[in-house]
């Protein structure tokens, strides 16, 4: 690892949602990059949380908690198969905590826990759950993530750095309205659809990921929105923030190379070659 020295200013606390049908590569891919980085001789103690609506243990495919009233509405969200989703093949993640008790948390300084008192980096995965309907008893349906979307505006004043997403989070973020008037990317297979539903991103189609300044759109003073496109693009991303606030572009060049990872460095906001060869970009 290059012997590059991170700034006091680096981001040290990251808080990330899951969500019944998250994307497994768009969470373990950025956060093996962070795992290797805090492994690092003179790295910033870096610390990771993550949330949900629940305690219970969250599935990457669509498999409703024991208990709930509710199920999923498969039939929409898989028309090709008639609904049916093979759900023996899974995942789950255990989260720390819940949206509720961390706002709480946080602002009441989380007592004498050893919780973080601010939240650095908010890291929104993707993924079908994103797009998910919960079809309750008396036939009303609601986003699988509405906990999720609910919280996110609660949580923002609280984010000191950066809100990263991958994939289709993006598609998650901009149904806050965060992103509205701030350039942004998405999954490309997913793209019209998230661009269509959310008019007001300035969306760059093939862009492989994008960094939104404070100085743009109408979200938080101060705070940095990072976008990826597609699952994998989530490690692109995640190279480059650690490039920005981690010691510089040596620094990211070798947790890539620990990785064994083709990162080909795609400049910020540019199109990537890789889109014209799978979507005719």
């Amino acid at each position: 690892m290059a012997a590059n020295t991170p700034p006091s200013s680096a981001p040290v606390h990251y808080l990330v949602p899951i969500f019944p049908g998250f994307q497994l590569l768009d969470l373990t891919g950025p956060l093996d990059i962070l795992n290797l980085l805090s492994t690092q001789p003179g790295s910033p103690r870096l610390t990771l949380t993550l949330i949900s609506d629940s305690l219970q243990p969250v599935p990457t495919k669509p498999i409703p908690p024991a208990g709930v009233e509710w199920k999923f509405d498969l039939d929409t969200a898989f028309p090709e198969t008639g609904g049916k989703v093979n759900t023996l093949f899974n995942q789950y993640l255990t989260p720390d905590t819940t949206y509720s008790e961390f706002l709480s948390g946080i602002r009441s300084g989380f007592g004498e826990t050893k919780r973080p008192p601010t939240v650095d980096v908010l890291l929104i995965p993707g993924g079908v759950g994103t797009r998910l309907l919960r079809t309750w008893p008396d036939g009303s349906k609601t986003s699988n993530i509405q906990g999720l979307l609910d919280f996110i505006p609660q949580i923002k004043s609280y984010v000191s750095t950066a809100i990263i997403t991958v994939c289709t989070g993006s598609y998650a973020l901009a149904q806050t309205g965060i992103l509205d008037k701030r350039r942004a990317t998405t999954n490309m297979e997913r793209f019209a659809d998230v661009a269509a539903r959310n008019p007001g991103v300035y969306w760059q189609r093939g862009a492989r990921w994008v960094r939104s300044l404070s100085s743009e759109g109408e979200g938080p003073a101060g705070l940095e929105i990072w976008t990826s496109a597609g699952i994998s693009a989530g490690m692109d991303v995640t190279l480059a923030f650690v490039a920005e606030y981690y010691g510089g572009i040596d620094v990211a060049r070798d947790l890539a190379k620990e990785l064994e990872y083709d990162w080909r460095e795609i400049p910020e906001g540019e199109r990537d070659p890789l889109y014209e060869k799978h979507f005719g970009l």
